[in-house]
């Protein structure tokens, strides 16, 4: 691959990403100013956070809909 220009690496880059995304769903979520700061304070990733968050939330839901 080092014998690409720029923008065949970046091509390639797009490429992969879009191949990775089929298999994801993805959100954007807009959160009261500080939030981010709140969450990274605790040594956190915002991302992996919210994906805890969610899919906990999801697991409690579905076994209350099961009940």
């Amino acid at each position: 691959m080092s014998g690409l220009t720029a923008e065949e690496k970046a091509r390639k880059n797009r490429e992969a990403v879009k191949k990775c995304m089929k298999n994801k769903d993805r959100i954007n979520v807009i959160l009261p100013k500080g939030t981010l700061d709140r969450i990274n304070a605790y040594g956190l990733k915002t991302n992996a956070f919210a994906k805890e968050l969610i899919l906990a939330e999801l697991d409690r839901m579905d076994r209350m809909k099961k009940s």
